[in-house]
């Protein structure tokens, strides 16, 4: 099962608080395939979510759905209220199309009853994606101005998002993890929100410890190349007699490189007997490659 799926199937295990059951299928109903006196339809991939629909609808209002499942490898069951009256008792009973906006207020009175709305609306057309890649919450809505009046009602309850159109429709989408993770407490999937959590943690974790070697692969790769180059600028001094010329303290470090290829700086530094430091270390190295150079021209 998908994480979609799984937060779905725990959102239907969830029991409507006093109150919360008609905001909840009202959410389900707004936001599904179709909503008028002509039609109303609702399309899933979640079996159990089909099933807690067609309880819902059939507890709070005795109606009955009729669940259909088709599809190939990926099943897929509609759920129809075939009655006209059934249909005419479902759109009255949230004032549909007497309210001036699209979505009824006084139907959403409490917090509880917002979050069983706005819970209802996840399970008739949200998809979140895997967290273990870069996770989104998608909300498909059919209507632009329905899709705003959401948006709305999400950023009242601290939930920003975006809108993008796709196809003839369009998409409330959620791409920040700490408004995921506000989304999914709010509508009661707590478990889940946890476990984007510990993703979101662990991900940053392991990010910064691929970011951290990489830097260490790097700075090796520095050191390994800036070592060759001051071997080879010694050897080409020592060849050709220059080395024995210079000051006796860059001869000791051109000494002490030939003699430790693969130490560090500060390594340098500590086998030298010295009290120098890594930049007084890095200056002498500098200086010898600089003298190669000119008399190399």
């Amino acid at each position: 099962m998908s994480f979609s799926s799984d937060v779905k199937t725990e959102l239907c295990k969830i029991r409507p608080p006093a109150g919360g059951r008609l905001p909840l299928a009202y959410g389900f109903l707004l936001f599904s395939r179709s909503f008028s006196v002509k039609g109303i339809k609702m399309q899933t991939e979640n079996e159990a979510v089909a099933r807690f629909f067609s309880r819902l609808i059939s507890g709070e209002y005795g109606v009955e759905c009729l669940i259909k499942a088709g599809g190939g490898k990926r099943r897929v069951y509609g759920i129809d209220v075939s009655s006209e009256a059934d249909r005419l008792k479902l759109l009255a009973s949230v004032d549909f199309g007497v309210y001036e906006g699209k979505i009824n207020r006084e139907t959403l009175r409490s917090d509880a009853q917002t979050a069983c709305f706005i819970r209802g609306a996840f399970l008739a057309c949200g998809q979140i994606s895997d967290p273990e890649k870069n996770c989104r919450v998608d909300f498909s809505v059919k209507d632009k101005a329905l899709a705003q009046e959401f948006r709305e009602l999400l950023r009242e309850n601290y939930i920003e998002t975006n809108l993008s159109v796709r196809g003839s429709g369009y998409v409330v989408y959620i791409k920040r993890n700490e408004m995921i993770t506000n989304l999914l407490t709010f509508i009661g999937a707590s478990m889940r929100s946890l476990e984007l959590i510990e993703t979101s943690i662990l991900k940053s974790v392991k990010n910064n410890l691929n970011r951290a070697a990489n830097c260490d692969n790097a700075n090796l790769d520095r050191m390994v190349e800036a070592s060759y180059r001051q071997r080879e600028a010694i050897a080409y001094l020592d060849k050709k007699g220059i080395l024995q010329t210079l000051p006796d303290e860059l001869i000791k470090t051109a000494r002490l490189r030939q003699d430790n290829a693969e130490a560090s700086i500060k390594e340098l530094c500590a086998l030298s007997g010295e009290q120098i430091s890594p930049s007084g270390m890095n200056h002498r190295l500098r200086k010898i490659v600089e003298i190669y150079t000119e008399r190399k021209k």
